[in-house]
């Protein structure tokens, strides 16, 4: 660092003692650790990622480890600030501020949504299992947590400050806009220049799939003891039903310069996010839809009914092109041409009298893994959820087999079936 920016950083003082002055020089870097981090809990998330973080080696590693907290912590504040909007709700009186406090509340789950999905994406490297292999990264995405911090501050004050003339605020928009962004950049920059195997991105794709707000279930769950060198295997069977979703896999031609097993994965981390978030958001509109209207009273405006919406996307890499997607229960009722009032419509995508085709997306998960490894949803039950002192296998090994059913794609004469597996072992680096 040069001098110049070195003296921004300091301060100095003068002790009299008879005749001698002595002069004493203050850094950053001159500070304990446990000061250090105590002076960036005052800072902006975004000072602290942009600036103090960048100051000196000390200064990357406790800004670092502030930023993580900081993260994680949100979390439980999230949880916390839904839980209190909740019980607000059942003790007011007035049907405005139940209807203004019921959408905050709404509006809170969407942000629980796109936290969950940040975690899945982050934690794995931000607090990882091994973290001899690779250093921990940090969660420098400052003005993404001063923005999440900002939206905890606005729902225990004012909550109607979440909420615009359609939907969520700006704000909330905004915030939501920036977790894309750098979910997108932690992926393709970050993770790639680390992720050089399975045994580091271990189960990112299980993870991913149980931020789904619906529709998960856990067939099998064995935990067998380690004979030998080999440590505890995990042994689950995951399912996963998406409602009027499809996915579909077609085998084209394979270009020269797609051999990356990074990108590969990466890729294929991208399609089920995308995925994921739209059926989330579909679903949460469905929620809070029926809600709003179950609280309707003659002195409340009518809920607005949710327009037909159809997400999709595509992309094609190794010799597959895919193409996914989901529709919300209206573009299902405009696709069938059925009436909003009709049984079927309330059944939407399920089997009815009319013979419209089970509309539902599987996707069956086998997972063979060492258990920190193990998705984060089951680390409490694995015990191994403290994140600063992990208990690691000595030999770790991953086996996972990702099955996807759509008969969405049958019905359209396309394949109906996909298999994605990985797998890795101490002594393998790649499958």
């Amino acid at each position: 660092m040069s001098a110049n920016k070195r003296r921004k950083i300091s301060s100095s003082w003068e002790v009299r003692d008879g005749p001698k002055t002595r002069s004493r020089t203050f850094t950053l870097e001159t500070l304990p650790p446990e000061v250090l981090e105590m002076v960036f809990k005052y800072l902006p998330c975004q000072v602290v990622a942009t600036s103090a973080r960048l100051v000196s080696r000390q200064c990357q590693l406790v800004a670092t480890s502030v930023l993580n907290g900081v993260f994680i912590s949100a979390g439980h504040r999230l949880e916390a600030a839904m839980l209190r909007t909740e019980s607000r709700i059942s003790q007011l009186k007035n049907e405005t501020d139940v209807l203004a406090h019921s959408r905050a509340f709404n509006i809170l789950e969407l942000i629980r949504s796109q936290y969950k999905m940040l975690r899945a994406v982050t934690w794995r490297y931000t607090h990882p299992p091994r973290p001899e292999k690779f250093p921990r990264l940090c969660f420098y995405a400052g003005s993404l947590l001063d923005e999440l911090n900002n939206l905890l501050y606005l729902a225990n004050v004012r909550p109607a400050a979440l909420i615009g003339p359609n939907g969520p605020d700006t704000v909330v928009t905004a915030f939501f806009a920036l977790c894309k962004r750098f979910m997108n950049y932690f992926e393709k920059v970050s993770e790639r220049k680390l992720n050089r195997s399975a045994l580091v991105s271990g189960c990112k794709a299980i993870d991913i799939l149980d931020c789904l707000a619906e529709g998960r279930r856990v067939v099998g769950f064995r935990l067998t003891t380690g004979r030998g060198n080999r440590g505890s295997i995990l042994c689950m069977q995951l399912r996963y039903v998406m409602r009027r979703a499809w996915f579909t896999c077609l085998e084209v031609p394979r270009a020269v310069d797609e051999t990356s097993w990074r990108d590969e994965q990466r890729f294929m981390h991208l399609r089920l996010r995308r995925l994921v978030g739209s059926v989330n958001e579909h679903h949460y509109e469905a929620v809070h839809y029926d809600r709003e209207r179950l609280m309707h009273t003659k002195r409340m405006p009518l809920p607005r009914i949710p327009v037909s919406s159809t997400y999709s996307g595509y992309g094609e890499y190794g010799g597959q092109f895919f193409y996914y997607g989901n529709m919300n229960r209206s573009a299902f009722a405009n696709k069938f041409h059925l009436a909003p009032e009709s049984e079927d419509y309330e059944a939407d995508d399920r089997q009815n009298s009319r013979g419209i085709s089970k509309f539902d997306l599987t996707i069956s998960v086998d997972l063979r893994c060492s258990p920190e490894l193990a998705p984060f949803l089951v680390r409490s039950i694995l015990k191994s959820d403290d994140f600063d002192h992990p208990r690691a296998s000595h030999n770790p090994e991953i086996y996972m087999k990702m099955k996807v059913s759509c008969p969405g794609s049958v019905a359209n004469r396309l394949p109906g079936n996909f298999i994605w597996e990985q797998k890795a072992c101490k002594r393998s680096h790649s499958y």
